[in-house]
């Protein structure tokens, strides 16, 4: 009886290796688990850092000025008791913005040279 159990025993080996072996479903998986890797793969996480160097360097660069200048209106009022130290502090505000402006237009306008020249 043993010989037969084992002959049974080895037959049902080669019978499951032969239907893993033609299994569909072993193709289907690895077709599916290389378009997920695929998928992942096409798939960036977005960081503030990269949403950040999207943005044009002139509304970065007028948003700064604009924040540099509250900070000084803010400021000033502390320092100075004046009645015309609040149009100094809203004059702040428009020229650093304004600077601000020309200096990030002036790194855009590095940047566009850059990519002509092919760097």
């Amino acid at each position: 009886m043993s010989n037969e159990d084992r002959e049974l025993e080895r037959l049902k080996r080669i019978r499951d290796r032969q239907l893993r072996v033609r299994d569909p479903q072993v193709k289907q998986r690895k077709i599916q688990r290389n378009i997920a890797v695929k998928r992942r793969k096409a798939v960036r996480k977005f960081s503030l850092r990269e949403i950040l160097a999207e943005i044009p360097h002139k509304v970065k660069d007028t948003l700064i000025g604009a924040v540099i200048g509250m900070v000084i209106s803010i400021v000033l009022p502390i320092f100075i008791e004046a009645y015309w130290i609040d149009f100094v502090g809203i004059a702040a505000i428009f020229v650093l913005a304004i600077v601000g402006f020309f200096i990030g237009q002036a790194f855009d306008t590095r940047d566009s040279l850059k990519d002509l020249i092919g760097k």
